[in-house]
């Protein structure tokens, strides 16, 4: 399965707004991308796109920045996912002619894609922090 960037970086930038959503404050734009390393540009598109799916809102102003909507507990990666790749798990199976055969892979596909989103509806944005806690820091040698 091919994850697009969109849904990677849409990803990157909710956990950054999940690990600072207690503190209550708006998180800068550029602080997103200082710590993700997320192109700004991308970002902005991407904050717009969870923004009108009702994930996140912004403040103006020099303390503005964005915000989750709701607690990260409430947050399901599939939540993100789908705002800003809605077609990621739609098969793009263009037949003429549905054989036995090709039925029959069709439905081992929509099986595959129904796990793959009960996966996702299954995780939570604290899920994926709690992770991130038990991922040793890097050791660069020199």
């Amino acid at each position: 399965m091919q994850i697009p960037a969109r849904a990677h970086y849409a990803l990157l930038a909710m956990l950054e707004l999940a690990k600072r959503h207690e503190a209550g404050k708006p998180v800068a734009l550029r602080e997103i991308v200082d710590d993700q390393q997320i192109p700004m540009p991308f970002l902005v598109q991407i904050l717009q796109q969870l923004r009108t799916a009702g994930l996140v809102n912004s403040s103006r102003g020099s303390a503005g920045g964005y915000f989750l909507q709701r607690p990260a507990a409430q947050i399901s990666v599939l939540d993100v996912v789908e705002a800003v790749a809605p077609n990621l798990f739609a098969p793009d199976l263009q037949l003429t002619a549905l054989t036995p055969e090709a039925h029959t892979v069709v439905e081992l596909w929509t099986q595959l894609s129904n796990r793959q989103r009960s996966l996702l509806r299954d995780l939570s944005l604290i899920d994926l922090i709690e992770r991130v806690g038990t991922v040793p820091a890097a050791m660069f040698y020199i």
